[in-house]
């Protein structure tokens, strides 16, 4: 069995920053929030940030972005019609229907687009539109934990992410594969 980290990894980018920036883009009076989620976006692609760091930020922007449901869901559908395109071809192929899609990506952003990709088994963020809250965030050492309670101790052959903040799926894994801008290199 495979797991796949969906950020930087199977789409190119970041799909809650991009998403982020999308709705900004349709809802300006929301554009002051830009220079501060940049800074977290940085402290996060150097592996500066806790899980609890994570989660604070996460649900500070998420009560923002999610508080009208219907509204979201409109621009989750538009937003993926615009970014398909950014899912890496080359790693849908190695998606097989045993495998996982283990992210820190929240669940309503990740459902229209699973059909697009070769398996029925996601681990996400889990969130509560109607409170505009990640309730349960899949990061760090919470994607082992919500692997093995989803399927118990089965062993992940290969792992793939872009990641060292996923160092506790990486170290679960027998195999690690490090994704660098679509190129696919084995790190263990």
């Amino acid at each position: 069995m495979q797991a796949f980290d969906f950020d930087n990894t199977i789409y190119k980018g970041e799909s809650a920053f991009d998403f982020a920036l999308f709705v900004m883009r349709k809802k300006i009076s929301l554009i002051r929030y830009l220079p501060h989620i940049l800074s977290l976006l940085w402290k996060y692609e150097k592996c500066k940030m806790t899980t609890e760091e994570f989660q604070e930020v996460f649900n500070s922007y998420a009560n923002v972005l999610l508080k009208n449901k219907e509204i979201v869901g409109d621009l989750v559908i538009k937003f993926w019609q615009k970014n398909e395109h950014k899912l890496y071809p080359h790693i849908l192929e190695k998606i097989k229907p045993e495998d996982f899609i283990i992210t820190a990506a929240p669940d309503f952003l990740i459902e229209p687009i699973k059909s697009k990709i070769n398996t029925t088994h996601f681990l996400c963020s889990e969130a509560d539109l109607s409170i505009g809250k990640i309730t349960y965030l899949n990061f760090g050492e919470n994607k082992v934990k919500k692997f093995v309670s989803e399927i118990g101790k089965k062993k992940i052959t290969n792992f793939y992410t872009d990641s060292y903040n996923d160092k506790p799926m990486m170290e679960y894994a027998e195999h690690v594969f490090l994704i660098t801008k679509g190129k696919v290199e084995k790190i263990k």
